[in-house]
């Protein structure tokens, strides 16, 4: 779940103009792909729970970008902040990516 919040935070800055289920949609269907892909190539367990649980982060994410919004007026200032606040968690779940993949080997 936590690996969607940052997916939502991009699709919310870079298409604010967007209504609610318009960001919501992206963040499902590449939630669905990776789950089919985990089925059709038997890696891992394929369940709806993860397609609701990554879709679930997204959201976590856009209603992250929606306070940040609220609170700070100024769309440039809000867009800094959270594109930190997003590379950070990119960043993060890469390294833990690529430690889960090398640790698996």
């Amino acid at each position: 779940m936590l690996i969607f919040v940052p997916f939502g935070l991009y699709v919310s800055m870079l298409k604010s103009n967007w209504s609610f289920l318009r960001k919501v949609a992206p963040i499902a269907s590449v939630s669905l792909v990776y789950e089919v892909l985990q089925f059709l190539f038997a890696i891992g367990a394929s369940d709806i729970t993860d397609i609701i649980g990554n879709t679930l982060g997204g959201i976590i994410g856009i209603v992250i970008y929606f306070v940040f919004h609220r609170v700070f007026k100024t769309d440039l200032k809000i867009n800094k902040i959270l594109n930190r606040i997003a590379l950070v968690g990119t960043m993060c779940i890469s390294i833990l990516l690529i430690f889960l993949i090398i640790v698996n080997s």
